[in-house]
């Protein structure tokens, strides 16, 4: 290959081996060459890879498109906003933890190994006695630090033991050791090149820390063919070196056709998330707007499940742009509910400049004129984003988004490892979404997959294999004949492999 590349003058500086590929200085009409010759060229610019924040969001509606129905239930549309909601109303607090048994506190994912592909991460007390490895992708240092604040909270989403909330705030692998692979910047942008070095680095380290399970609470826009994506075939690597690869949907919910990569993969669990109102009954839990929706562009329903992903608490970097984040949205979230108390024609003459001083954006603003209505609504929801990014005890703070969810299922992944080692990673899946708990709230199983996680139950089931009392069926790749609604939505020229 690198004697038929030197055909086109390309200029290598590294191989990149998992996926067959190359870094290399090409320019574009190179770039053309190449492609023209049979190559996938991708330009490896540092962009952004976090989910987009729940907060920054435009006001999104779900599509309503027909057909969604005939594959698991049909997204509502939003009712009609009505005065008395507008009332702002404090968040519940998180009582009591929400997946505890005597099963889930038998296996705490002890001696199992997580790695969280993400910003890197910050020593909290929670976990930084099981931080058995940290490499620095980004500033090749060697000090466990995180700067943006994003993979600490993570990895406490998976892995913290609760200890500076007296086991409130606890995950559900609280013994599971950590390797925290730094692949982006502090402010969460990142190189395509370096993801796939983390995921080389774990699939050549998996059993000198006994690594099972990687967290990638990252992606970006999915490609028209999922297998023309170099984080997917990287990806699909580690599956087939038996690693389990959980991914984070996206936030870029309610509509269809929104699951990022590599969430799109048939080779990853990808999570939605759900919100369980901070309580521990099943009855009221529901989907989120934001979470991603399937169908992916292949046709493959995704996600595969969901787990709660609204106002999680984990433990925070100090001086990280994520505290700082929360440390504003708070001070905006008091300035709301002293606006929410102003008369509307007052509300309607608070100078632009003072808004956004406040921090709200042009379109905010622009939405806050429109009338008295649209301002209160606009108070509702900023306030709504501060209850779910609260700081608590000075050592924890909440984040919304998929992000949080999809660790969640990493750590309960974990204490399955720890309950049945010889699994692989299709018995993993299998066992979480037959284990799963349908959402009352009616969602599509393209918003919800197979339903909300339950740790209790697939534990039981893992057990249930290694005694030999379970037979898996053989994994299938859930795949559906998208109705025309949504096929009119694709990317032209899809070129899919069959």
């Amino acid at each position: 290959v690198q004697n038929d590349l030197a055909k086109f003058n390309v200029n290598i500086s590294e191989s990149l081996p998992l996926i067959g590929g190359f870094l290399a200085q090409v320019d574009e009409a190179g770039r053309k060459k190449l492609m023209d010759a049979g190559y996938l060229v991708f330009v490896d610019e540092e962009k952004s890879w976090l989910p987009v924040n729940p907060w920054e969001r435009k006001d999104k509606s779900p599509s309503g498109l027909p057909g969604i129905g005939a594959f698991g239930g049909q997204e509502k549309p939003k009712e009609k906003i009505k005065p008395e909601d507008l009332k702002l109303k404090e968040r519940a607090k998180l009582m009591e933890a929400r997946f505890q048994t005597p099963l889930t506190q038998k296996y705490t994912g002890k001696g199992v190994t997580i790695a969280v592909i993400d910003t890197g991460i910050y020593p909290h007390p929670d976990f930084k006695d099981r931080i058995v490895a940290f490499v620095d992708f980004v500033n090749g240092r060697s000090v466990p630090y995180d700067d943006h604040g994003h993979g600490t909270h993570v990895a406490g989403d998976a892995a913290g033991s609760g200890k500076m909330s007296g086991g409130l705030y606890k995950a559900p692998a609280p013994e599971a050791n950590i390797a925290a692979l730094k692949v982006l910047s502090d402010k969460g942008g990142g190189k395509t090149s370096d993801i796939i070095k983390a995921i080389t680095w774990c699939i050549e380290n998996k059993d000198k820390y006994n690594i099972k399970v990687i967290n990638m609470s990252l992606g970006h826009p999915a490609q028209p063919n999922f297998m023309q994506d170099p984080t997917n075939l990287a990806v699909m690597m580690a599956y087939k070196s038996g690693l389990t690869v959980v991914a984070a949907a996206g936030n870029e919910g309610p509509e269809p056709l929104t699951i990022g990569a590599p969430a799109d993969t048939p080779f990853a669990i990808s999570v939605g998330a759900a919100d369980d109102l901070n309580t521990v009954e099943k009855s009221d839990d529901k989907m989120t707007d934001f979470s991603s929706r399937g169908p992916t562009f292949a046709g493959f329903v995704k996600p595969d499940i969901v787990a709660p992903g609204e106002a999680i608490i984990a433990p925070i970097a100090p001086c990280s742009n994520s505290e700082m984040t929360a440390i504003k949205i708070n001070k905006i979230k008091e300035t709301m509910l002293w606006l929410s108390k102003m008369p509307d024609e007052a509300l309607l003459r608070v100078p632009a400049d003072t808004l956004k001083l406040i921090g709200l954006s042009d379109e905010t603003i622009q939405r806050w004129y429109e009338s008295p209505e649209n301002a209160r609504k606009e108070i509702k929801r900023i306030f709504d984003v501060g209850q779910s990014m609260p700081i608590e005890m000075e050592a924890y703070q909440g984040m919304p988004g998929t992000s949080m969810a999809s660790p969640i299922v990493s750590g309960v992944v974990a204490q399955l490892f720890c309950a049945n080692p010889d699994l692989n990673p299709d018995q993993v899946a299998q066992i979480l979404k037959m284990t799963a708990d349908k959402l009352p709230d009616g969602s599509s199983v393209f918003a919800q997959g197979h339903g909300m996680v339950d740790p209790h139950e697939a534990l039981q089931l893992a057990l249930d294999v290694k005694d030999g009392k379970v037979t898996l069926p053989p994994p299938t790749i859930e795949r559906v004949k998208l109705p025309p609604e949504l096929e009119k939505l694709l990317p032209p020229s899809m070129g899919l492999p069959g």
